[in-house]
Order: structure tokens, then sequence, then C-alpha cells
């Protein structure tokens, strides 16, 4: 079948299964007509480039969207314009997207889709939502947030640990670290936390066996090949090989109580303790 033909089909299928609830015949026609100037719209502009992805249920109220791109950067730049697409997108089926390394899970409300199958019908919007991507601009020519870093003792008890496990000295174990620009891949575990992609795999290292009750907020560390920042002070597995005295997450700034966002970039750059402590005083 032609691709704009499979398209055309999966068009009609969206017009006849979308409804819009409590809404007089009248707009509920104008909706339906706006929504299809939108969706060919959309199906247009897809056709000019093409993701890789698979889309799989989970539950009866949420689906994966998983793009299978090798380039690590560009992977992440499809999630990140993805889940932006759909925060703009005013659907009021979709509850939330949450974006993890390769995947959007998508959450919805079923019974605001009239069909018999609701995943099949968000499934094809959100399609058409991917294929109408606007890749976000080169990640080259965004600001670079620099984080300082107290590395090492008391700090960064396991920078050792991490130094031994690559047959390195600790000071190259700063170097490999500071050196690199990380893209924010997504923000879990605890609020504000960034899973931080691009760093050297030379100074990876494995989670600890038995994790520590406490790390302290600010804490930098590794866990395999990715790096990251304890924002609040929890319980965690990661090697820390440092401080930084910067505030990652305020639950009283409006607004943005994280400092980091997904897609955001940053870089590491070594202090000394009288720094540090100049820093968290100021």
């Amino acid at each position: 079948m032609h691709p704009h033909a499979k398209g055309k089909n999966i068009q009609d299928n969206i017009y006849s299964s979308v409804v819009f609830f409590n809404t007089p015949h009248s707009i509920q026609k104008h909706l339906y007509v706006k929504m299809k100037v939108i969706i060919q719209n959309v199906f247009r502009i897809g056709s000019e480039f093409l993701l890789k992805y698979t889309i799989h249920p989970l539950g009866d109220s949420a689906l994966i969207v998983e793009f299978l791109l090798t380039d690590a950067e560009k992977c992440l730049n499809a999630v990140t314009a993805f889940t932006l697409a759909l925060s703009r997108r005013k659907n009021n089926a979709i509850i939330e997207a949450v974006p993890a390394f390769k995947t959007v899970t998508v959450h919805f409300d079923p019974l605001k889709i009239s069909s018999s199958s609701p995943f099949n019908v968000l499934k094809d919007i959100l399609a058409y939502e991917i294929n109408a991507l606007k890749m976000l601009e080169d990640s080259s020519s965004k600001d670079v947030l620099s984080i300082p870093v107290l590395y090492g003792k008391h700090a960064g008890p396991d920078l050792s640990f991490v130094a031994d496990h690559n047959s390195l000295d600790e000071a190259s174990v700063i170097e490999f670290h500071s050196s690199r620009i990380y893209s924010v891949a997504f923000l879990g575990f605890s609020p504000g936390f960034p899973f931080l992609s691009g760093m050297d795999p030379a100074i990876a290292a494995p989670r600890k066996k038995n994790p520590r009750v406490r790390i302290e907020a600010g804490s930098v560390g590794i866990a395999g090949n990715q790096t990251g920042i304890y924002p609040l002070a929890s319980p965690g597995g990661w090697q820390i090989i440092g401080k930084t005295p910067l505030k990652l997450f305020d639950p009283d700034t409006p607004g943005k109580p994280a400092l980091l966002s997904q897609g955001d970039k940053v870089r590491f750059y070594s202090i000394t303790e009288n720094q540090f402590k100049e820093m968290e005083e100021s």
C-alpha cells in the first residue's frame, strides 16, 4: 500500500474515533474540521523525514514510545522534541508524558476516547505527532552550564575506587570527567536528579554492591556509563567522586524548582575546598 494511502486510512480512523465530551454538536463539528486540517498538515510535514520508533501498551491507560536510534544524541533530541510537542498539544485525553533515555511514557484517560481500543486511537495520534516533529536546534549551539565540583577526599569518597577500577590515577579520572560536555537525558529517581549522557567510557564504574543509606545533596556520582548529581540527600548506590555547592532542586522556586531540564548541556570543572566553601556560603 502506498504510504499516503495508509496515512489516509489512519486519518479516517482518528476522525471517526475521537470524541469531544460535553460539547454541543455544532462545536463538535467545528472541532472535527479543525482537527482534520491539523492532522493533514502533520502528515504533510511528516513526509519530509521519518524516525524509527515503536509504540507499545503499558496497562490500560498508558503506552510507551521507544525511539530506535543508534546515535545517542539524536535519540535524546527526538525524545526531548516529542515530549515538548505533547506538552504543547492540547489533547484532553493525554494526562502526562514522562521521558527517559530512549522512551516516552504517555499516560492517558481512556474514558475520553470513544473507541473499543483507546490504545490504537492514541497510537495513531502519537504516530502523527512523531512524523511531524521538528528536531531541536543543534546541541553545539546550546548554552552550556558549568558546574563546579570538589573532587575526592570526603567530598568524593569513591574517586579512588573509580580510578583503581579503570587502572587510572585520581587526577586522570577528574580530567576525563571534567573534559566532556554532557546532555541531560532526563530527570528521575528523585526530584531534579539529572541523568547525564556523554561520559567517557574510560571512567565507567559499576554501582556499589551495598548502597549507602545517605548520600549528601550535591554529590556527583558515576554508575555504569553515566554520571549524575544527587539534588537531595537520599540513599543511593552510585560511586561518589565529588560534590557541587550548587543547589539542584529548590521546591520554593516558583515555576522551575529544578536547576536542570531535559536536553540541557552541562560541563564540570574542578574547584578547591576553599572555593567550595565560598560558593556554598554565597
